[in-house]
């Protein structure tokens, strides 16, 4: 079987795209790999990669009963600005930023938390 010129084109034009989308797919990735998660009841919401000079973005979950939680989320981490549950708990825990710390509210069945590529530090109390 010969190659014709139209196929080798062809496959050039596919490689050079290979190339490209594996590029840019690592050139966007943070080198840490920090994305911020959000899970509502057990299913993925949301994903945010964690980068410097990632713009403010303030996330509005609605749920059900009319409650809902508001998260904000930038290139420091992730807090809860506003909820609607008995204790506000999620709330009291302040900024999430490193991989491993976490925020939940239990009664809405709300889950942040840091992921990446890095191992969580070791701190006094869990060593």
């Amino acid at each position: 079987m010969k190659l014709k010129k139209g196929d080798l084109f062809i496959a050039l034009i596919l490689a050079a795209a290979i190339i490209s989308w594996y590029g840019i797919n690592k050139l966007t990735e943070p080198e840490d790999g920090r994305q911020i998660v959000i899970e509502v009841n057990g299913d993925l919401y949301r994903r945010i990669p964690m980068h410097e000079g990632m713009k403010r973005q303030e996330i509005h979950i609605n749920l059900e009963n009319g409650k809902y939680i508001d998260i904000i989320a930038d290139e420091n981490g992730a807090y809860v600005r506003d909820v609607i549950c008995p204790d506000k708990i999620c709330q009291k825990t302040g900024l999430v930023n490193k991989v491993g710390q976490s925020i939940v509210c239990l009664p809405n069945k709300v889950l942040v938390y840091i992921d990446g590529n890095i191992k969580p530090e070791v701190d006094g109390i869990s060593y």
